[in-house]
């Protein structure tokens, strides 16, 4: 099978510089014949002219991405491709496409293979941008009416699965807060190589033909996920810090949903990013889905609990199934309720970490509504949306915390987040 053609991709939100990056790769790089794909209009973008070997094509979207990449490669004019992403686009996404094209396109002779997913950020901006609660559409970048996305949102996702953090404008940031943000960084997503920068002058060797991708470590790079699996510690630095909240009771619906309608995350210091599953004692079955970046939060259906399924249905795979068992117990006997339970992974700045505690276990059932039983949990006023049409029980269930985002939260108001804060009507 003939090599496949290393792709590097810089992602980035507008504005964060990844054609001033491109444009130092070319200038500064390896050289050899070089392929430029630029997605999309970039907003002030001026390639600088390219060295000998190299050719540069804008594609009008991200969509004609996958076809132009296969047709480069069947043409084998050159060494390696160089990718700019539409300053919306979500660098794992991208490599899946590759992946499945790969696997199913052209063939082998056509294929591209990822090499290094590059994410540029702002200094000057990005803490306050996933701090706030702006939808794109406030800044007129919505793809689509349909596109509710938040910059935060976006912002999350290009930090969190990718291979490589060029922290841009380094000089527009003091040192203090250069250290906040690398803590920060560093929380969202521990596996990524962090190079600081400005004027995107980055050495080239760090974010070309390092061979980093790996789409499995990719798609675990997030730190939330990290922090759940025992592997990075959660020790405050620079402010930041890192808190895990698990408990084997259910959350009273009406308590939960009235504390996620108050500033609960922005009052015990700043939750950046909060992760995880919840249990509502009122929905047995289900597991809920709990995803926040910055001043918006979303919740939905996650899938079956293990519990509520028939073993039969269990994986069959023994070190799957083995996790499987081990989320039945606590302390190597049987948990009273399975693998329900609350998982939350909460990263912020200046937390108080035992007033958020304090917060959530107030939505936990009491004693005296814990030994009534689940038929009187049936029962409890919950005013959170149906989930029963978001999943499959025969395909979807919680175990592995891999979920697509529900509903906002606001019980049922797409147009309600949480609260107004200055004359913002969508954030903390």
């Amino acid at each position: 099978m003939a090599d496949r053609l290393p792709v590097t991709v810089l992602s980035g939100f507008p504005g964060a510089g990844k054609t001033t990056l491109l444009n130092h790769l070319l200038a500064h790089g390896a050289g050899g014949r070089v392929g430029v794909l630029v997605c999309g209009a970039q907003d002030g973008q001026t390639l600088a002219p390219l060295p000998p070997g190299c050719e540069a094509t804008v594609l009008p979207s991200a969509e004609a991405l996958l076809a132009e990449t296969a047709r480069l490669a069947a043409e084998g004019r050159f060494d390696a491709l160089l990718v700019e992403a539409d300053g919306l686009d979500e660098p794992l996404a991208i490599a899946e496409g590759f992946l499945f094209e790969a696997e199913h396109g052209a063939g082998p002779e056509a294929a591209v293979q990822p090499d290094t997913l590059v994410t540029v950020i702002d200094a000057a901006t990005f803490l306050r941008d996933l701090n706030e609660a702006e939808f794109l559409a406030d800044r007129g970048l919505a793809q689509g009416l349909d596109d509710d996305r938040t910059v935060a949102e976006v912002l999350v996702a290009q930090v969190e699965c990718c291979d490589v953090i060029v922290l841009n404008k380094a000089d527009l940031a003091g040192a203090a807060d250069l250290a906040q943000l690398h803590a920060v960084l560093r929380a969202l997503n521990p596996r990524a190589d962090i190079v600081q920068a400005s004027f995107g002058k980055v050495p080239p060797e760090r974010v070309q033909g390092t061979g980093r991708f790996d789409f499995e470590a990719a798609a675990d790079a997030p730190g939330w996920l990290a922090v759940l699996r025992d592997e990075v510690p959660t020790n405050n630095v620079s402010g930041v810090s890192t808190l895990v909240y698990r408990r084997r009771r259910p959350f009273h619906p009406q308590r939960f949903a009235d504390l996620i309608h108050t500033e609960w995350l922005r009052e015990h210091g700043s939750v950046l990013r909060s992760r995880g599953l919840f249990w509502l004692a009122s929905r047995m079955d289900t597991a809920g889905d709990w995803n926040q970046s910055g001043g918006v939060c979303r919740h939905g259906g996650a899938g079956a609990w293990w519990a509520a399924l028939d073993p039969a249905e269990w994986p069959a795979d023994t070190a799957e199934r083995a996790e499987v068992e081990a989320d039945m117990q606590i302390g190597g006997a049987p948990a009273p309720f399975g693998d329900r339970r609350q998982e939350l992974v909460l990263i912020g700045l200046d937390m108080n970490q035992a007033a958020l505690q304090a917060r959530l276990d107030a939505c936990l059932l009491t004693d005296a509504e814990m030994a009534a039983g689940t038929e009187a949990w049936a029962t409890y006023a919950d005013p959170f949306p149906g989930w029963v049409d978001e999943f499959d029980d025969d395909h979807d269930h919680a175990h592995g915390h891999d979920h697509d985002h529900g509903d906002d939260c606001g019980c049922g108001d797409p147009d309600h987040h949480h609260g107004n804060h200055g004359d913002h009507p969508h954030a903390h």
